[in-house]
C-alpha cells in the first residue's frame, strides 16, 4: 500500500449541517440513497452496502424527535456523553459513552434519540443496507474495551448478519489496526499514522489495505467486506 493509493477526507473541509437537536457533518454518502452525492468528490461514497457516516453531537437537552426507519442497519457510536432512546423498539434504553447501539430497522421502526444529563453527547452514526429487505427489527448494545477492536455488525460472532463488517476500537498508545482488503475507516478522536500518512480526529481514510498505528491513542471505526474479514 502506498500513500498515493490512500485517500483521506478531513471533516473540516466539509459543510457543517444537522437537523433538530443534532449538529453533524456528513462524510460518507452513497449515491444509491443520495443521488446528488454522485456529483460530490469531497465526500466518500462508501463501500459495498456501507452507505452513510455522519460525525457530530446531540445538543444538551436536545436531540432527534420521533422519526421512522425501514430496511437499514444503523450503528450509533456514542464516544462521550449519554443518549436516551424512545420508540417502537428499545424504549427507555440509554447508551453511555463510550458505547454502541446497533438497530436493525427491518420492516420498520420509529424512534427518538436525545442527550441526557444536561450535556451534549458526541455521535458517530453509520448506516448499512441489510442483507435482505423485510427482516425482523431488533437492536443490540455493545460495551467497548480499551485496546481492542470490537465487531458490532457482520463478522462471524453474535451480531446482525451483514455483507459488511463494522469494528470500533478504543486504541491506546502503541496499539495498531490493519486489514489487507478494501476498507473505509474513521478516526473519531486522537491521532495515528495510516499507511504512512498522519491522520487525526475527524478524518475518513479509505483505500485498498490499511496499516494503522497510534503513539498517543485514537478511537477508530473500521469497515470492510465480511467475506474478507
Amino acid at each position: 500500500m502506498t500513500p498515493d493509493s490512500t485517500r483521506i477526507i478531513h471533516r473540516g473541509d466539509l459543510p457543517l449541517g444537522g437537523f433538530a437537536g443534532i449538529v453533524e457533518t456528513r462524510m460518507v454518502m452513497n449515491p444509491r440513497l443520495w443521488k446528488d452525492a454522485a456529483n460530490r468528490p469531497d465526500v466518500s461514497h462508501g463501500l459495498g452496502d456501507f452507505v452513510y457516516l455522519a460525525s457530530g453531537h446531540f445538543k444538551a437537552n436536545d436531540g432527534a424527535p420521533l422519526h421512522p426507519h425501514k430496511d437499514i442497519d444503523i450503528v450509533s457510536f456514542i464516544p462521550n456523553g449519554a443518549v436516551g432512546h424512545e420508540g417502537t423498539m428499545g424504549h427507555g434504553t440509554s447508551i453511555s459513552g463510550p458505547g454502541v447501539q446497533v438497530q436493525r430497522a427491518g420492516t420498520g421502526i420509529e424512534h427518538a434519540e436525545f442527550s441526557l444529563n444536561g450535556q451534549k453527547a458526541d455521535l458517530v452514526q453509520i448506516w448499512f443496507l441489510p442483507p435482505e429487505k423485510g427482516l425482523e427489527p431488533g437492536y443490540q448494545d455493545f460495551t467497548l474495551e480499551k485496546g481492542k477492536m470490537t465487531t458490532v455488525l457482520g463478522g462471524s460472532g453474535e451480531t446482525f448478519r451483514n455483507e459488511m463488517t463494522c469494528q470500533i476500537g478504543l486504541l491506546g498508545p502503541g496499539d495498531s489496526a490493519s486489514t489487507r482488503h478494501r476498507f473505509v475507516a474513521f478516526v473519531n478522536d486522537g491521532e495515528a499514522i495510516a499507511n504512512g500518512q498522519p491522520v487525526a480526529a475527524g478524518d475518513v481514510v479509505e483505500g485498498d489495505a490499511l496499516e494503522l498505528s497510534t503513539a498517543t491513542g485514537c478511537n477508530l471505526v473500521l469497515i470492510q467486506y465480511t467475506e474478507t474479514f
